[in-house]
């Protein structure tokens, strides 16, 4: 829904420039020569608008309507990722800039292992707070920020939904990785240390629109 962006529509639909910021994000995964295929999961009010942009990029193979939690999403999207895939990529619509070599290094590092999720270092400091007051500061170099893409083995995936949908747990637990480690598989991390802006807020967008100005210009 996007809905701490505050733009009256969710926030992968919002246009910069001329095109939406979804757009954005699925040129940039299209180019990425590891990904076959991209199944689309869509605001249920946007369905259509998902449903038109298919027919511009040539790798989405499927479109379905997004359940009310992500990973609700997450599973409905699943369903639609033939059985014979070996890897999946879970990403979100609101990272157009994530570079491609990620998502290269992900689907290397998934020949080995079970789950791969992408960080970046925090570089503020962390603070944990109590009643609106700092109680304390914690150590940095001991946490990271959870990003996108997060990529599974298939048969990863799949046991971590049916645990979820079985236990009846996939929409009590907030993120897949969770899930993931509930069904007793390991997470490993994979340090981006580069630029994943994520767009959440309206000032995001202003930083979006900047830096596709220069992309576009080559400078």
């Amino acid at each position: 829904m996007g809905k701490r962006a505050n733009l009256g529509l969710p926030k992968q639909y919002f246009k910069i420039e001329e095109k939406m910021i979804i757009e954005y994000t699925l040129e940039n995964i299209s180019e990425v020569d590891s990904v076959d295929n991209i199944v689309l999961v869509s605001n249920p009010g946007f369905i259509e608008t998902a449903n038109e942009l298919r027919k511009k990029f040539q790798k989405i193979t499927a479109v379905t309507e997004g359940g009310k939690t992500r990973n609700e999403s997450l599973y409905r999207g699943f369903l639609k990722v033939p059985k014979e895939e070996k890897k999946v990529l879970v990403h979100d619509a609101v990272r157009p800039f994530t570079p491609k070599w990620v998502f290269e290094r992900i689907v290397g590092a998934l020949e080995e292992k079970d789950v791969v999720t992408t960080i970046n270092p925090i570089t503020g400091n962390l603070i944990e707070l109590e009643n609106g007051r700092v109680h304390k500061i914690h150590d940095r170099s001991k946490y990271a920020m959870g990003e996108a893409p997060t990529g599974y083995r298939y048969e990863v995936l799949k046991k971590t939904l049916e645990s979820a949908v079985s236990g009846r747990y996939l929409n009590e637990i907030p993120h897949d990785i969770l899930l993931a480690m509930k069904a007793g598989f390991d997470v490993h991390t994979l340090l981006c240390n580069c630029f994943n802006l994520k767009i959440t807020f309206k000032e995001d967008i202003h930083i979006a629109r900047a830096l596709i100005k220069i992309l576009e210009e080559g400078t």
